[in-house]
Order: structure tokens, then C-alpha cells, then sequence
């Protein structure tokens, strides 16, 4: 018997014992379209991801668990199952008839995955998937989506408004927050505002507004300058778009209208910054100008896609306020005040101070969710 067929005859008992040892069946195509980033944050490095899971099973199936592994020494970085699981999930389209993290056949969910590193500094992960075919059947396990970590975070930025307090309002648990929101403009999925932040101003009391919260002139952050982060060239300016003259009456909007006027940066280093729902007739610089770090760009208002006035701010990889991939930043220095443990408090009452074992001065981070700082002189 020659080698090669040598080769094929024990490739065939190969394939013979593994069918005799397992059935075969169709579950999910697992995958990370974007590249996981590892980010510092003032609640220590975590990495951010999302892994997609679409069905070409012939029933629903049910994940029960989703593990996140080192591709080459299989260790388990981080798991979830049962509320945490099914907190992240989320069908692409509309609800499903299932309750729970269930994907009908033909149909793709998104698993949003935050976890700390530890200090530990994965390099390449993979993801087990253990689920059961509806209905009744025993759980199996599928593994893939294999992707490297990304540490790049670019040089830190400066601050994108002046003193404070300012709350960072995100949170990857919102089902409608920056961090969950596809747009598909040019033939792929991205999400811009994955690392996007909605810093609201507020006093001592945590109030937000003065007076009636329905007019967005009595919001305490209103017409507050908003600051180029670094030494970059202004890519792309819009100050058309007429201002609501109130919160509730604030129309619905095209997708292209929802950043209202807006001011893109292109920094030194490739990424792009962008400020959004400025104030009508407030912006100062023009497409093609060179600013430098702390220059102001113009005023935080409400215009476009907003429920109430603030500067959102996000970092891409493109000029497209929607067709661009969010990448993460850190700002080179922020006193960090606390914590809104509660967003139904925001407006109502004060945060929730921090612990007095962390550090006041903050360096190299992105706040994290919901943290209240003050930016520095």
C-alpha cells in the first residue's frame, strides 16, 4: 500500500470513529466581526466585545452559556450564564417569540461581553457556546469565534469640556445605549458609538436642569464650550439644524440628521473625534482648520436625535458619524467624583461618592459607566 494511500485510509477510519462517537449537527456560525478591545478604566482593564451567533439549525436553540477562552492554552477568562447571559443578549431584528436568549432558525443574536483582564493580558481568544435545541433537548457545546485582542488606545486625550461636575452616562447593559446600536450604511454592520460617552452637567445636588426641564436653555450644561482633545484638523463640520425649543417636542429624526450639528476631528494619529448635538450657530472652526488641544469648537446644545441637552463624544476608526467603527480612548487626567449607582436618580439626587481607597486624580482611563468627574485646570 502506497503512503498517500496510507494517508487516506486512516483519515477515512478518522472521520469513521468520530461519526460513530458523535452526531453531526447543524447549531451556530459563531463570530467577532470587530476586533475585542482591552481599555483602561477607572474600574480597571476590561475587554470589550461582541461575539454573533447565527442559527442554521433546523429548530430554536437556547444558549445556557457562553465561555470566553485562551485559543492556546484553553484557559476560561470569563463566563456567563443565566441573568448575566441574558442581560447581554440581544436579538439583530425584531423580538423573538421565545422568551429568553433564544435564536430562531435563520436568525443572528449578539452576545455584548465585558470582562476584566486582571492584569493578565489575553492575546488570542475563543468562545464556548453551550446551548440546547428547542424543545427538551440535552445542551451542547459549539466552539469558535477566535480573535486577537486589541490594545491599541492611542495617545490620551485631553479633556472635551472644562471643569464639572460631568456625568459619563453609558452603560452596556442599556438595550438602546451607544453600545448596542448598529448601522449598516455600505454594506457592513458597524457601531460608532461603542465607546461613546453623553456627558451631562450637574450640581452638587445632582440637579440638571434650573427651572422648567422641558426648556433646553435651562440645562446646566448648556452652551458649555466644548474642546478639541488634541492637535488635529477638522475633518467635517454641520451648524444647519435648528434646535428644538423643547425637550418633549424634540421631533424624530433621519438617521443622517441624528447628531444634529456636529464637529469631526481627524487627530495626528488616524483616529477621529466627534462632537455632537452642538448648539445652533455656535461652531468655530471650519472643515480643512488645524486646532490645537483645548481650542474651543463650539457649544453643547440640543439638536438631532437627543433626550435633553448634552456633548456626545465618541472615537472612530472613519470620518462617517455612522458608517465608522468605535474605537476605544483614555483621557490623559479627570478627578474622579463618584458614581450614579442609580441613572433614576440623575436629576433627583446626588451620586454616590467614591470610595475613599480609590484615588481622586484619574490618568490614562475612560471613565467608567456612569462615574461623575470634574476635568482639571
Amino acid at each position: 500500500m502506497s503512503s498517500m494511500t496510507s494517508l487516506w485510509f486512516a483519515g477515512l477510519l478518522a472521520i469513521s470513529w468520530q461519526a460513530g462517537t458523535a452526531r453531526l449537527r447543524q447549531s451556530f456560525d459563531l463570530s467577532v466581526p470587530d476586533t475585542p478591545h482591552a481599555t483602561s478604566t477607572d474600574a480597571g482593564e476590561q475587554v470589550f466585545e461582541e461575539l454573533h451567533l447565527t442559527n442554521f439549525a433546523g429548530t430554536p436553540l437556547r444558549l445556557a452559556r457562553v465561555d470566553v477562552v485562551d485559543a492556546r492554552s484553553g484557559r476560561v477568562w470569563a463566563s456567563f450564564a443565566g441573568d448575566a447571559l441574558a442581560r447581554r443578549f440581544a436579538l439583530v431584528g425584531p423580538p423573538g417569540q421565545e422568551p429568553g436568549a433564544v435564536v430562531a432558525p435563520g436568525r443572528r443574536g449578539v452576545v455584548y461581553l465585558e470582562w476584566p483582564t486582571q492584569g493578565q493580558h489575553p492575546q488570542t481568544l475563543e468562545h464556548v457556546v453551550t446551548y440546547a435545541a428547542l424543545p427538551g433537548a440535552a445542551t451542547d457545546t459549539v466552539r469558535g469565534g477566535v480573535a486577537a485582542v486589541s490594545y491599541e488606545l492611542g495617545p490620551p486625550l485631553g479633556p472635551p469640556l472644562r471643569g464639572g461636575p460631568w456625568v459619563a452616562i453609558h452603560s452596556a447593559d442599556w438595550p438602546r445605549g451607544h453600545r448596542r446600536v448598529f448601522n449598516t450604511v455600505d454594506g457592513k454592520a458597524r457601531i460608532p458609538g461603542r465607546f461613546a460617552i453623553d456627558w451631562v452637567r450637574v450640581d452638587a445636588a445632582g440637579r440638571t436642569v434650573r427651572g422648567d426641564p422641558d426648556v433646553p436653555r435651562n440645562a446646566l450644561g448648556y452652551g458649555a464650550e466644548v474642546l478639541a482633545v488634541a492637535d488635529a484638523t477638522v475633518a467635517t463640520v454641520r451648524d444647519t439644524m435648528a434646535e428644538s425649543p423643547s425637550v418633549a417636542g424634540n421631533p424624530k429624526h433621519s438617521l443622517d440628521e441624528d447628531a444634529g450639528n456636529y464637529v469631526t476631528l481627524h487627530l495626528d494619529d488616524g483616529r477621529y473625534a466627534f462632537y455632537e448635538h452642538l448648539r445652533p450657530g455656535s461652531i468655530r472652526v471650519q472643515p480643512g482648520q488645524r486646532v490645537h488641544r483645548g481650542d474651543e469648537l463650539g457649544e453643547l446644545g440640543f439638536t438631532g436625535a437627543s433626550t435633553g441637552p448634552h456633548l456626545h463624544f465618541h472615537v472612530s476608526d472613519g470620518p462617517s458619524t455612522v458608517g465608522s467603527e468605535g474605537r476605544p480612548f483614555v483621557l490623559e487626567a479627570f478627578d474622579l467624583l463618584g458614581r450614579y449607582e442609580d441613572m433614576g436618580r440623575l436629576g433627583k439626587a446626588g451620586w454616590t461618592p467614591r470610595p475613599t481607597q480609590e484615588a481622586a486624580r484619574r490618568h490614562d482611563e475612560w471613565p467608567a459607566e456612569n462615574a461623575v468627574v470634574r476635568f482639571p485646570d
